[in-house]
């Protein structure tokens, strides 16, 4: 996965790690069927992230 994002992106490691790590999340919750859930965390889940968000995360600033 992280030569396919990397490879085919040009992504630095610290935004693929993020994007990964947020896909991971988002099949965790399809999984549990958040959407279902009446729960605080399933809330959190849910929460829509717009563009832009993971802009500033870059190999200066993850230092």
């Amino acid at each position: 996965m992280w030569q396919a994002v990397a490879g085919s992106t040009g992504l630095q490691p610290v935004t693929v790690k993020s994007f990964l790590a947020f896909g991971m999340l988002l099949n965790s919750g399809a999984a549990l069927d958040v959407d279902t859930i009446d729960e605080p965390w399933a809330e959190g889940v849910r929460t829509r992230v717009r563009p832009g968000l993971f802009e500033h995360t870059t190999t200066e600033t993850n230092r």
